[in-house]
């Protein structure tokens, strides 16, 4: 049984490592990163995410003066119901004040937690392995 945990967050931690180095490919293109909260944005980047990284609290107001002019952005909510509903909240805020806007990324990641995690605050559990 410990194998099968330990070849579980090896895959994990590998999808990670991948994953992060995608998100910071997305980044140097002018993308930026939408979170819920401030644990999330710290979780991303102990996991090694270099690019900037706004939260949900953040966007109250002029969305446009808050977020400048991104190439897009990137919306990485939790895994959970309440994150598919933000995720869809803000797609659409975002999508109406001319932004483009991704999923991508947060499909890609629920798909490859497997149950493994749910909140992205959680990721940070595997930072110290993904990050060297």
């Amino acid at each position: 049984m410990k194998e099968s945990n330990a070849r579980t967050q090896s895959r994990v931690i590998d999808f990670l490592r991948g994953f992060t180095e995608d998100l910071n490919k997305m980044a140097a293109e002018g993308w930026v990163l939408l979170v819920e909260g401030q644990r999330d944005a710290s979780a991303m980047k102990s996991l090694g995410y270099r690019g900037v990284v706004l939260t949900l609290s953040k966007l109250t107001g002029d969305v446009r003066r808050n977020l400048g002019t991104p190439t897009g952005v990137i919306i990485l909510t939790d895994l959970d119901r309440e994150g598919r509903l933000l995720a869809a909240r803000y797609t659409r805020i975002l999508t109406h004040e001319g932004l483009k806007t991704t999923l991508a990324e947060r499909r890609r990641l629920l798909v490859a937690s497997n149950g493994v995690f749910r909140e992205i605050e959680n990721l940070s559990r595997f930072a110290d392995s993904s990050a060297d």
